[in-house]
């Protein structure tokens, strides 16, 4: 389709991730481990070099500080088994520290940073638009610990605390390490070991002094292969944009009208700011094609639903870009997506040149597509139910928005996170549908046995997890003194049913898996109000894990409030949500099955059934899976009506 100036709609789809071949790959783990051995032939010209060079200075100096630091006088060690296991323990500390990370993506960064390991870290971080990020989060000690066990380090945790010890005082390491001679009692009296309390980790300092080091000036290019895990930053920041989102959208319009609304036309993509779009795509799209019979009663937004929308609002953002501007290419443009935040009246200079620095932009740039025609490719991209409906709404939304200044400021509230009431959402949708007339919806209906067992088992989990959800809200640190529960349901917004598993089953117990199996937990995020906050206060995100085999009515094994997630910014990492793409929010500093320790397993090669590349390779199936669920069908009616499957292009 083109329009008046010959632009064409470029629809982008999910595509096969890149992998280098076998021998690109073994050529630069050969490098990497060739500029390692020429560290040691350097360290040992100034002092016997007998141990790792992992750390948080630059190579060298963390062979020496290491080999000093080591009570004992270590045995004679061939520099090319040191070396080797130096490489093992560099790309270990990386993968544990940054998902979506291939080990051979890992040798790369390596070999551009010159084996620097915070080097190497900044280039991913820099990389990946990760412009939130801190390197004093709670993955760092873990991250060192393994890096030192997979490189043969005796003693990791000693290590790990000497280090951390260190880390206040980097400037002077560095100072007493470039001596001549290098000597062992000024690295000793710089650990302080007789200070009390011990000096504080001071990661910031060792981030900061990795970006003054040769190494990370003389870097020229990045790797340009990265696109699969720009595309999931970007991923994590929608699941914090449709929990905003969530959190401002009114209960009951939520668990009803709303439910399959959000997941089926509410894309974040529009002229507004993502949280804005998610809500004004949803008002519009029920108020301009209202379902013709009474929607269920849901606390559950179907997990894998909820990935779904939010992949595909990235592939209709990338194509709305890719459709305005032919010359970029797929990786340019989701590093411009990247790098503003998925706002798209940012990532495009020519959507609104309304002043000079747009307008200076918009003449280096010049649109292939019209607004419309690009939003109609997003829309095709994204699997909107109408996409010429949706592309001439999202055109014009912001003029009718514009003059209606409530309509707008409903929107845009000073704290961005106020709860819209159901008034607000007809005043709202009023302003939205201006002249055009609603549309119903036909009731879609289906009796066919598929469809049938699949909402069943939908429904299934729904009642499981709401019940458990219910439970654990009543607990008695959630109680008021009266009995009363502090906290009221809002939505349940994020589930991963498969955690620790699977384990064989000779008797199916119930209806939830197809295979005779079964997982020990569930992980869960819900969003829940204070009952007597006054004025009322926005909802808050809670994360728990719960033992699949225990009652609805036992208590979780850990409920706590987590902060809705930043956009480029690091977040705890789980195995088996990261296995399954299910974006659960979890706890930074709280233990949960899935976290330090299977991770470990995987890196160090000692899980019964997982590797790294099987990750990534059942993340990216997980969340480029744009078709059908089986929780689409609870939607579906499945009383005695002509069959019709719920596998078409409205989902």
């Amino acid at each position: 389709m083109s329009d008046g100036k010959g632009g064409l709609r470029r629809v982008v789809r999910p595509q096969t991730r890149y992998r280098p071949l076998s021998v690109e790959q073994d050529d630069e783990r050969s490098r990497l481990l060739s500029n390692i051995q020429s560290f040691y032939h350097h360290a040992s010209a100034r002092h016997t070099a007998a141990a790792i060079c992992v750390g948080l200075l630059d190579p060298v100096s963390n062979i020496l500080a290491n080999t000093l630091l080591s009570d004992e006088v270590a045995p004679p060690v061939d520099d090319a088994d040191l070396a080797r296991r130096s490489l093992d323990g560099l790309v270990a500390f990386l993968l544990y520290f940054f998902p979506y990370l291939a080990d051979w993506d890992a040798v790369r960064y390596l070999l551009l940073a010159d084996a620097d390991l915070l080097v190497a870290a900044r280039l991913i971080v820099a990389s990946r638009g990760m412009t939130a990020f801190s390197i004093a989060s709670a993955a760092s000690e873990p991250a060192l610990r393994l890096a030192a066990q997979v490189a043969g380090h005796p003693e990791p945790e000693r290590l790990v605390r000497a280090w951390m010890s260190l880390s206040s005082r980097l400037h002077q390491a560095v100072t007493v390490l470039s001596a001549e001679p290098t000597n062992l009692q000024g690295i000793q009296t710089l650990l302080a070991a007789d200070e009390e309390p011990p000096p504080a980790p001071d990661l910031e300092q060792s981030w900061s002094l990795a970006a003054s080091r040769q190494a990370y000036h003389n870097i020229t290019n990045t790797p340009r292969h990265h696109t699969s895990s720009l595309m999931r930053v970007l991923l994590h920041a929608f699941r914090g944009f449709y929990l905003r989102a969530l959190a401002r959208l009114p209960a009951g319009e939520l668990r009803t009208r709303f439910h399959e609304v959000i997941v089926k036309a509410g894309h974040c993509y529009g002229p507004m700011d993502p949280v804005s779009n998610i809500i004004l795509n949803t008002v519009w799209y029920d108020a301009v094609f209202p379902a013709a019979a009474p929607p269920p009663v849901l606390d559950m937004i179907g997990p894998r639903i909820l990935t779904r929308i939010e992949s595909r609002s990235m592939y209709g953002l990338v194509s709305f870009l890719q459709s305005r501007y032919h010359q970029l290419s797929e990786h340019e443009i989701v590093q411009c997506l990247v790098a503003y935040c998925g706002d798209l009246s940012l990532a495009d200079p020519n959507l609104f040149a309304t002043n000079e620095a747009m307008v200076i932009k918009a003449e280096q740039q010049s649109p292939c597509a019209g607004v419309q025609e690009a939003y109609e490719a997003a829309a095709t991209a994204a699997w909107h139910p109408n996409p010429a409906a949706q592309a001439a709404f999202l055109t014009s939304c912001k003029a009718k928005l514009q003059e209606s200044p409530a309509a707008m400021s409903l929107l845009v509230q000073v704290d961005g996170d106020g709860t819209l009431s159901p008034e607000d959402v007809r005043y709202l949708a009023g302003v939205l549908l201006a002249e055009q007339k609603p549309s119903p919806q036909p009731v879609v209906e289906a009796s066919v046995w598929p469809v049938i067992d699949g909402k069943w088992r939908s429904m299934g989990e729904q009642r499981r997890i709401t019940g458990k959800v219910k439970a654990a809200l009543n607990q008695q640190h959630f109680l008021h003194d009266d009995g009363e529960s502090m906290y009221k349901l809002h939505v349940i917004c994020g589930a991963n049913y498969s955690v620790c598993g699977p384990e064989y089953i000779s008797k199916k117990e119930d209806g939830f898996s197809v295979a005779p199996c079964k997982y020990r937990y569930t992980h869960v995020n819900f969003l829940a109000t204070y009952k007597l906050a006054s004025p009322p206060s926005p909802p808050v995100l809670f994360f728990a894990e719960f033992d699949n085999n225990k009652a609805e009515s036992e208590p979780p094994i850990l409920c706590c409030k987590v902060d809705i997630p930043l956009p480029c910014a690091e977040h705890a990492r789980c195995l088996y949500c990261e296995v399954e793409g299910a974006k659960v929010v979890h706890p930074g500093f709280e233990k949960f099955h899935g976290g330090d320790k299977e991770f470990e397993e995987v890196i160090r090669n000692k899980h019964s059934h997982l590797t790294n590349d099987r990750i990534l390779c059942r993340n990216d199936y997980a969340v480029q899976r744009l078709v059908g669920h089986d929780e689409d069908f609870m939607y579906v009616d499945t009383g005695d009506s002509d069959e019709c499957s719920p596998f078409q292009d409205d989902y």
